[in-house]
């Protein structure tokens, strides 16, 4: 059965945007590593949910509209590189950020808003990391860095250096989006017939 699903997810300014965006295609392009490349870049505040039957985003918008509008612009920074061992088929690379007291906040409060509109059937909602267990990231390479231990420390060598070109180690988070999400195979794959469309952004006021 085909259905969207939705997300939430604080976008990173411009100095960072695009150089993790020109990342994603370098890391594609020299690797074959090209899921995370498939979404904009992002740190996840409310991952892939399904909606409860009979619920659309206009039933809980507004109250994102009055959140967003309330809460100001916060900090944080980069916490640190890492990749799993690689032991499985496929290997990742995320850029953890720090989980400070206005990400916290914020990913709690979105929480609190989408929670009643989710469908009791959502596969990756209980999967989640959410409240004490949130882990702020931007991801690099989802899943598809190649394991062979010479390639692996070539792509990995290669993801310092682009994360070591990123300007600052910290910046504001201020823009936020609503993210409608389609694909084929949720059950499965989903990531290889993946697409999106932005339906709603936010500026967070200054603080």
């Amino acid at each position: 059965m085909l259905y969207p699903q939705y997300g939430i997810y604080l976008i990173p300014p411009p100095a960072v945007l695009y150089p993790m965006a020109l990342a994603h295609h370098v890391m594609s392009s020299e690797f074959n590593a090209h899921t995370a490349g498939r979404f904009m870049v992002h740190c996840t505040m409310k991952g892939f949910f399904k909606l409860a039957e009979g619920v659309s985003p206009d039933d809980f918008t507004p109250a994102l509209d009055k959140l967003m509008a309330e809460t100001p612009t916060f900090q944080t920074s980069y916490k640190g590189l890492w990749t799993n061992s690689g032991n499985e088929k496929k290997a990742s690379f995320i850029l953890w950020l720090e989980r400070t007291p206005g990400i916290h906040q914020l990913h709690n409060a979105i929480w609190d808003i989408v929670r009643p509109y989710i469908a009791p059937d959502c596969r990756f909602s209980p999967r989640e990391g959410a409240g004490p267990l949130f882990t702020p990231h931007i991801t690099l390479a989802m899943a598809d860095l190649p394991t062979e231990p010479g390639l692996r420390e070539q792509a990995l060598g290669l993801g310092e250096y682009m994360i070591d070109q990123l300007p600052k180690t910290e910046f504001t988070g201020r823009d936020m989006q609503l993210i409608e999400f389609e694909s084929q195979n949720w059950e499965g794959s989903y990531w290889d017939t993946l697409r999106y469309r932005q339906l709603k952004g936010w500026r967070l006021p200054t603080a």
